[in-house]
């Protein structure tokens, strides 16, 4: 924009010396400051523009090397952004409204305009200029933003045809310019069923001016070519509000369809391998709550029910769809009874297989089952030979006692287990299991392992309580953990509660210390329980 007070930069284009001497006479009787720069010829004319400087030009038409809309024309190309004024001495409005058209700011007729108007004009000249070239700027600023929107972005008229597009829409189209695109319609690009249906989008939206937004449909170009898009079609008013268009915006969703077709696939797979995974799982419960004792032996053998000098009682709460720990009860004779728990590190379906292995050992070396460190023994070998063929290590803590009831003794064994709880029900008291010799280690590790051998009495209505570490290793919100030492002081005031109610109410005090109603690990209790001894 020019500065206020700043004289006026004219380029004076005029082969008659008195016409110029008169025009400059003209101006210097106005109250603006002008600074004149006068030629003869065009060629000279073009040097001054090149050279830049001038705000405004004055030209006649006919000089001595260019006549006519020629010399306009050669000026508008020169400096586009100068505003021309053509000084004629011919009346002709033809001409006058060509060279308009062309681009120059006004026509005036030589002798037919004092100072107040050529002033006026050029002044007008030079504020149109410079509003032309703001609106020049902020078109090319308009380009340059649609250019580069990934989406395709049109404009249509009325009847449909394209006057503006940017060059998304250009290589959705698949030309290489504009002018292959502006004043044809949806018919020249798609196929007729496509086109018919962007028309009656069109009219629709012409129609009753509500707008469509982020719609998908499918496109189908004369190439054959399938794409999917996403389009917005508004309408687009005139100052008045009135309906002169539609403006659209078309997104390539194809890419994005087909990922969503293909994860779509995917997830439809995934969830049949879920399910097979889940009937895979669901058999797996099945076959370990089978092989979880869920009767027990009477002692001796031929005990009617409710007689047998042993009373067993179990809880088992896996926290995943199969567990790691497992336990058995042997019957090795009349009199001697074996029971065994385990705890496979971990828990889910590795654990569990584990557990399977464990299920079978126990079963395969019944004819060692009356020497508790042998058993172990025995156990931890095979079950090595059996581990050492996986990838993964897994080992297994174990506890597995002997209950004779001719001598009211208890033999027992460790892998690396919690002591099972002592109840002495007639004296209210209750111990852990074990003096302070050192357990073997868990089972699965070392080959050599040795596994010590302790004993304890037994006397009538004596409860041994065995369990796995899922019981006491829960931790509360606040970080506190539920230690031993608790659980024995629970037991303790139940002593003299049946197991089941026993097992039940431990169960619930852990659950609402830790403020949960499941267990982080696997949790299995077991107990024996003497109603008397003897044969």
């Amino acid at each position: 924009m020019m500065p206020k007070n700043q004289p006026i930069r004219v380029l004076l284009i005029e082969d008659n010396p008195g016409d110029a001497r008169l025009l400059q006479e003209l101006l210097t009787e106005s109250q603006t400051s002008f600074v004149f720069v006068c030629v003869e010829r065009m060629a000279m004319a073009l040097e001054k523009l090149e050279a830049g400087g001038i705000d405004v030009v004055l030209s006649d038409l006919s000089l001595p090397d260019s006549r006519g809309v020629e010399t306009f024309e050669k000026l508008h190309t020169r400096a586009p952004d100068v505003p021309i004024i053509v000084l004629s001495g011919l009346a002709d409005e033809a001409l006058a409204v060509e060279i308009v058209e062309k681009g120059a700011q006004d026509y005036l007729v030589k002798g037919t305009f004092d100072t107040d108007l050529l002033v006026r004009a050029m002044r007008y000249a030079i504020k149109r200029a410079e509003s032309d070239r703001a609106l020049g700027e902020e078109r090319n600023l308009l380009r340059n933003v649609i250019d580069n929107q990934p989406d395709a972005i049109y404009v249509k008229d009325l009847a449909g045809r394209y006057l503006l597009d940017n060059a998304a829409h250009m290589r959705g189209l698949e030309v290489n310019s504009m002018e292959e695109i502006i004043g044809k319609t949806a018919f020249d690009f798609f196929a007729k069923t496509v086109a018919l249906e962007f028309q009656a989008d069109d009219e629709l939206v012409l129609r009753t001016g509500a707008a469509i937004i982020n719609r998908e449909e499918i496109a189908n170009t004369h190439n054959g070519t399938n794409r999917w898009l996403s389009t917005t079609k508004v309408p687009l008013r005139n100052r008045e509000g009135k309906i002169v268009g539609l403006v659209g915006i078309g997104r390539d969703i194809t890419e994005r369809k087909h990922a969503q077709e293909l994860l779509a696939q995917t997830n439809q797979e995934l969830r049949a391998k879920n399910q097979e995974m889940q009937d895979d799982l669901s058999m797996a419960r099945e076959i370990q709550e089978a092989i979880i004792p869920q009767q027990f032996p009477a002692f001796p053998r031929h005990a009617a029910p409710g007689e047998s000098a042993l009373c067993f009682d179990s809880r088992y709460l896996p926290t995943a769809a199969v567990g790691g720990d497992f336990f058995h009860v042997l019957s090795i004779s009349d009199t001697k009874a074996g029971v065994f728990i385990c705890d496979v590190m971990g828990h889910g379906v590795r654990a569990a297989l584990v557990t399977a292995i464990q299920r079978a050992l126990v079963e395969e070396l019944i004819v060692v089952a009356a020497d508790p460190s042998e058993f172990l023994t025995q156990i931890n070998r095979a079950l090595l030979a059996i581990l050492r063929r996986t990838q993964t290590p897994m080992f297994a803590s174990a506890f597995y006692l002997v209950a004779d009831l001719e001598t009211g003794e208890m033999r027992f064994s460790s892998a690396g287990h919690p002591k099972p709880l002592h109840l002495h029900r007639d004296t209210g008291e209750v111990q852990f299991l074990g003096g302070e010799q050192r357990p073997g280690p868990a089972l699965g590790v070392f080959e050599d392992s040795v596994f010590p051998e302790e004993t304890a009495q037994l006397r009538t209505k004596d409860l041994v309580m065995l369990f796995t570490d899922g019981l006491f290793e829960v931790e509360r919100p606040d970080g506190k953990l539920y230690e031993q030492s608790q659980l024995l002081d629970a037991v303790r005031q139940r002593v003299h509660l049946p197991a089941p109610q026993l097992f039940d109410e431990l169960l619930k005090e852990i659950q609402e210390f830790s403020e949960s109603t499941s267990f982080i690990d696997d949790v299995c209790l077991v107990s024996m329980e003497v109603e008397r001894l003897g044969r």
